[in-house]
C-alpha cells in the first residue's frame, strides 16, 4: 500500500484566495459545483471523492461562527449530489 493514497495534500494560494484538498497526488479528475464556491473533484473510474476546491476561502472563514458544511465521510457519487 503506497501512504501517500490515504495523505491529504492542502494547499493555499492567497493570491487568488483559494483552498486545494486533495487525497493522494493530485491528478485529472472529474467535478461538480456542489455549490458556488465548492468544486468536488472526483476521481474519473472509481467516481470516489478525491478532493475539493473552496473558492473565496477567506470570505468563509473571516467570522468566528462561520464555517462550511462538506459531504466527507461518505462514499458517494456524482449521480448522488443534488443539481443546480
Amino acid at each position: 500500500m503506497n501512504l501517500n493514497e490515504d495523505r491529504l495534500k492542502i494547499v493555499y494560494d492567497r493570491e487568488a484566495d483559494v483552498l486545494y484538498v486533495t487525497k493522494g497526488t493530485p491528478e485529472h479528475t472529474d467535478y461538480v459545483e456542489y455549490t458556488e464556491d465548492v468544486i468536488l473533484r472526483f476521481h474519473p473510474e472509481t467516481k470516489q471523492l478525491v478532493g475539493f476546491t473552496l473558492i473565496d476561502f477567506s470570505e468563509h472563514f473571516a467570522q468566528k461562527d462561520s464555517g462550511i458544511a462538506l459531504p466527507f465521510g461518505v462514499d458517494f457519487h456524482t449521480d448522488a449530489l443534488p443539481r443546480a
